[in-house]
C-alpha cells in the first residue's frame, strides 16, 4: 500500500522548523510527505520552498485564502497518491516505527482508521451519551489495542478510499474542533471501525494554531460545535429530545447560549447535509464503549 504523511500548517513556521525533520525521517515507509499550508503569513513557505532539495519526498500545497482546518485537510488527502493517509498537525512529532505498528489493522478491509499513542497520554477515546450531547473522555490506560470513538484529525491514519467516500471532514464546524469527532461517528454509523494503536507513539505538545486564538473564542466555538454533532448526526428520538430538553436548561440558566443556537443554524444553512451510509444506530455505537 503507498502511504502519504499529511501535515497541514497555519502559521506555524516554528513548529515546522522544530518537528518536520522528525516526520521525515520517522516516517521511512511513506512514498510522500505533503505539507499543506493554509495561507500562512509567517514565511512557511519560503521555508518549505528552502528545504524542497533536501527533502525529495516533500509535496507543498499552498492555499491563497485561509480555508480552515477541514477543507485545508480535505484538500491535502485528496492531492495524495496514497491508500493510506497519516494526519498531523504541526505540533506532532512521531517516533519510528508508528506506520509499520498501524498496518497490521487495515488488513480488515472495515478499518477506517487507527489512532496513535501520544506519549504520556496513552489512551483510546470513549464515547457515550449523556444530558443530551455525545459525551467523550479518554479510556482506559491500557497496552494492546482497541476499538476507538474518534480518531484525532491531527494524529492518526486512514483509508483514503473510505475518508473520501464519506466526504473527509465536515467544512461545517470551521474554523476547528469536532471535525474528527463528526467523522469518526459516521464511519462507526456507516459500519466501519475505528482502533487506537498503542504502539504507534507520538508525541504531541499542543502548541498548533488554537493556541493562538483568545480562550473564549474557544470556548463559543467548541460549544457551537458540540451542538453540531448532536444535529448532525443523532437520529434516535429519544436522543432528540433528550438534547431539545437540555438546550431549554442551558437557555435558562445561561441566556447566551441563545446565540450559540444562532451560530449552529446558520452554519446548518451553510453546508449540505453530512455523507453517512447508515448501518448501526446510535444507540449500537455507543453500546461498544460501555
Amino acid at each position: 500500500m503507498k502511504i502519504s504523511v499529511i501535515v497541514t500548517n497555519f502559521n506555524g513556521l516554528k513548529l515546522l522548523k522544530k518537528n518536520l525533520i522528525h516526520v521525515y525521517n520517522n516516517s521511512p515507509e511513506a512514498n510522500q510527505i505533503i505539507v499543506s499550508d493554509d495561507a500562512s503569513t509567517d514565511k512557511s513557505l519560503n521555508y518549505l520552498e528552502s528545504i524542497r532539495i533536501k527533502y525529495p519526498k516533500l509535496k507543498i500545497i499552498s492555499h491563497k485564502k485561509n480555508l480552515g482546518f477541514a477543507a485545508n485537510s480535505n484538500s491535502a488527502v485528496k492531492a495524495s497518491n496514497a491508500d493510506l493517509v497519516v494526519l498531523f498537525n504541526n505540533d506532532i512529532r512521531p517516533v519510528k516505527g508508528y506506520i509499520t505498528n498501524s498496518l497490521k489493522h487495515f488488513k480488515d478491509p472495515l478499518i477506517f482508521g487507527v489512532g496513535f499513542a501520544e506519549v504520556g497520554h496513552e489512551n483510546w477515546g470513549k464515547i457515550y451519551w449523556s444530558q443530551g450531547y455525545i459525551q467523550y473522555q479518554p479510556g482506559l490506560d491500557i497496552k494492546t489495542s482497541h476499538i476507538s470513538g474518534w480518531l484525532s484529525g491531527g494524529s492518526s491514519m486512514v483509508r483514503k478510499s473510505l475518508f473520501t467516500k464519506l466526504g473527509g471532514f465536515d467544512k461545517v464546524y470551521q474554523p476547528f474542533y469536532s471535525e474528527d469527532l463528526d467523522l469518526s461517528f459516521r464511519a462507526w454509523k456507516s459500519g466501519y471501525k475505528l482502533i487506537w494503536e498503542p504502539l504507534a507513539k507520538v508525541y504531541h505538545k499542543h502548541e498548533g494554531t488554537m493556541s493562538k486564538f483568545p480562550r473564549r473564542h474557544l470556548e463559543y466555538v467548541k460549544e457551537r460545535n458540540r451542538l453540531l454533532t448532536v444535529w448532525r448526526n443523532i437520529q434516535d428520538p429519544k436522543m432528540l429530545m433528550q438534547n431539545k430538553l437540555a438546550i431549554i436548561s442551558r437557555c435558562f440558566f445561561g441566556p447566551n447560549y441563545l446565540k450559540i443556537i444562532i451560530a449552529a443554524k446558520k452554519q446548518i444553512k451553510k453546508y449540505p447535509s453530512p455523507m453517512v451510509f447508515p448501518k448501526l444506530t446510535d444507540q449500537q455505537i455507543f453500546n461498544k464503549f460501555k
